[in-house]
C-alpha cells in the first residue's frame, strides 16, 4: 500500500494509460464539431497555406500540436485522442506536483491522484478537442503561483507570463482570463506591493510579447485589432423576426468542408443601431441566466462543490490564510468572464481539481477536530470521493458508441454515390462532421424560420445538389414530399431510417 502511496505518479499514470487503450474501441466514434475546426486548420498549416491556417475562431495551439501525429500517419481522429492522451499525462504530473504543495495526508493525496485518472478520461472521450489542453496548461499555471517563492521571483512571473500566452493560443478565454486572475492574485496574494508592480510588468511583457504576433496574424487576415469573434458576443440580434442575411452559409472556400472551418462571415452584429436600454438589458439578462448556468456547472463537477466553496470562504475569514484565498480565486475567476458570455462545464474543468483539493483538506480538518469512527469516515470518504466522480462515470458511459450514426451515415454516402454539395433540415452539427469525413461540402442552413421560396432560392444559387431530410415519424416525411422541396427532386434515396435524401434536379440551377 505504501508503493501505492508514495508511487502515486506512475502508478496513476500507467493506470491511465490502460483504461485509455482499453476504452479507445468504445469511444472511436466520438466527434464534434470544434475538432473539425482544429482538424481543418492543422491541415492548411501542413499545406503551408497560412492565409487559410490563420483563423480567429479556433485558436492554433492544438492544431500546432497535433502536426506531429499527423505527419507521422496518425489520421486525424487518432490524432486528436493521442493528443488527449498526451495532455492528461501531463495533468497527472503537474497534479502530482500541485497535491504536493498542500497540506494533505499522503492517503489522501493518493486518493485524489487516482480518481483524477476516472476525471480525465472522461475529459479524453467526451469530445476530440474539448478543454483538455486547456485543463492541463491551467494546472501548470495554477501549480507555478503555488510555489513558495513565487511572488520574490522575477524569473517566475515572466514564466507565468509565458504560461498565459500558451493560455491564449490554446484558448481565447485566455487572453482575458490571465490578465485579471494575474492581476488579482498579486493584488490578494502578494505581500510585497511594491515589488508586485515589477512583477506583473515582467509577466504581461512576457504574455504581450508571445501573443502579439498571433494578433499581428489576424489583423493581417480580417483586417481587424481583435483577439477572438467567436462567442463573445459576436452576434446580436433584438428583432422579432429572423436574423438578416441569408438563409443558407457556404463553405468559407473551395476545400472546405463547412462554414465551421472559419464562421468570420457569419457575424450578424446590429448592437449598434440598439438603443444603450436594450443592449444593458440584454447583457443583464445573460449574465443572470449564465450565473445559473455556473452552478450547475459546479454542481456537475461534484454536487458538494458549493458547499465547499462556502466552507472555503468561511475558512478564509476564519483563518486569514492565504492558502485558502489562493484556491477561491481560482475557482470564481476562471468562470467569471464566461458569465459574461457563455458558459458550459467544460470551460470550467480544470477547477474540478481545485475543488476537489479544497473538499479533500476541509474533511481533513473536519476529522481531525471531530474524531469519527472509522465506519463514519470511510462513508464520508466515499460520499466526497463519489460525488467527483458520479458525471465522470455517468458521461463514459453515455459516450459508447456515441456519434457512431455520423461514421454510418458517412459509409451509407459512399456506398450509394452520393458526392457533392449538400444541406440538411435538422442535424447541421451532425453533417459538417459528415461533410468533413466524405468530402463533400455542406451549405449550412443558418436560421430557424425562413421562408420556403427564398430556400428553394438560395439552394438554386449556390447549386446545392442534395437535400437531407431527417423525419422521426412517417407522417412528416409525407408532408415533406408534397412541399417545394420535393418538387425540385429528380431521385429519392432513403438512405438510412429516418433520412430522406433528395437528389435535386441540376436543371433548376442558376448561377450565383
Amino acid at each position: 500500500m505504501n508503493l501505492l502511496y508514495n508511487q502515486r505518479l506512475p502508478f496513476s499514470a500507467l493506470l491511465f494509460i490502460v483504461l485509455f487503450v482499453v476504452t479507445w474501441p468504445l469511444y472511436q466514434y466520438v466527434s464534434d464539431l470544434d475538432a473539425i475546426g482544429y482538424m481543418e486548420v492543422a491541415h492548411h498549416y501542413i499545406d503551408g497555406d497560412l492565409k487559410l491556417a490563420v483563423n480567429g475562431f479556433w485558436n492554433p495551439l492544438h492544431s500546432w500540436l497535433v502536426i506531429p501525429l499527423i505527419k507521422a500517419g496518425l489520421n486525424d481522429w487518432a490524432a486528436f485522442k493521442v493528443s488527449n492522451l498526451i495532455f492528461s499525462i501531463g495533468s497527472l504530473i503537474v497534479l502530482h506536483s500541485l497535491l504536493n504543495k498542500f497540506s494533505l495526508e499522503l492517503w489522501l493525496k493518493a486518493a485524489i491522484q487516482y480518481a483524477s485518472v476516472i476525471i480525465l478520461l472522461s475529459y479524453c472521450h467526451f469530445e476530440l478537442a474539448a478543454d483538455v489542453l486547456l485543463v492541463f496548461l491551467l494546472l501548470i499555471y495554477f501549480n507555478l503561483i503555488k510555489e513558495e517563492d513565487f511572488f520574490s521571483s522575477i524569473p517566475k512571473n515572466l514564466l507565468a507570463g509565458t504560461i498565459g500566452s500558451t493560455l491564449y493560443l490554446a484558448k481565447s478565454y485566455g487572453f482575458p482570463f490571465f490578465i485579471f486572475h494575474f492581476f488579482v492574485i498579486h493584488l490578494f496574494l502578494n505581500p510585497n506591493k511594491r515589488n508586485a508592480i515589477k512583477q506583473l510588468a515582467a509577466g504581461y511583457f512576457m504574455f504581450f510579447l508571445f501573443t502579439f504576433p498571433w494578433l499581428m496574424a489576424l489583423h493581417w487576415k480580417y483586417g481587424e485589432w481583435m483577439i477572438a469573434f467567436g462567442k463573445f458576443n459576436a452576434h446580436w440580434n433584438f428583432a422579432d423576426g429572423p436574423p438578416p442575411g441569408p438563409i443558407i452559409h457556404p463553405p468559407p472556400h473551395e476545400g472546405s468542408s463547412s462554414v465551421w472551418e472559419d464562421p468570420w462571415h457569419m457575424r450578424v452584429d446590429n448592437i449598434g443601431s440598439a438603443p444603450f436600454i436594450t443592449v444593458a438589458l440584454h447583457q443583464l439578462r445573460v449574465i443572470l441566466f449564465n450565473f445559473q448556468q455556473w452552478l450547475k456547472c459546479i454542481h456537475d463537477l461534484s454536487f458538494l462543490s458549493p458547499a465547499i466553496l462556502l466552507l472555503s470562504g468561511f475558512m478564509y475569514f476564519k483563518e486569514k490564510s492565504k492558502e485558502w484565498l489562493y484556491l477561491i480565486i481560482g475557482v470564481l475567476v476562471l468562470p467569471s468572464g464566461y458569465i459574461l458570455l457563455h458558459l458550459e462545464t467544460r470551460f470550467i474543468w480544470a477547477t474540478s481539481f481545485i475543488f476537489f483539493v479544497a473538499g479533500g483538506w476541509l474533511l481533513q480538518l473536519l476529522f481531525q477536530r471531530f474524531p469519527l469512527l472509522k465506519w463514519q469516515r470511510v462513508i464520508i470518504w466515499l460520499l466526497f470521493f463519489g460525488s467527483f466522480l458520479l458525471e465522470p462515470i455517468n458521461l463514459l458511459k453515455d459516450k459508447i458508441y456515441d456519434h457512431k450514426e455520423i461514421f454510418d451515415t458517412a459509409d451509407n454516402m459512399k456506398a450509394r454515390g452520393i458526392d457533392g454539395r449538400f444541406t440538411s433540415n435538422i442535424k447541421a452539427d451532425f453533417c459538417q462532421v459528415i461533410a468533413y469525413r466524405t468530402g463533400s461540402p455542406f451549405y449550412t442552413i443558418v436560421k430557424p424560420i425562413y421562408p420556403m421560396e427564398e430556400l428553394v432560392k438560395e439552394l438554386k444559387q449556390y447549386r446545392v445538389k442534395y437535400y437531407f431530410f431527417y423525419y422521426q415519424a412517417q407522417q412528416e416525411k409525407d408532408e415533406f414530399l408534397k412541399g417545394n422541396i420535393a418538387a425540385m427532386g429528380k431521385n429519392f434515396i432513403e438512405l438510412q431510417p429516418g433520412l430522406l435524401v433528395v437528389e435535386l434536379n441540376e436543371q433548376q440551377f442558376v448561377e450565383p
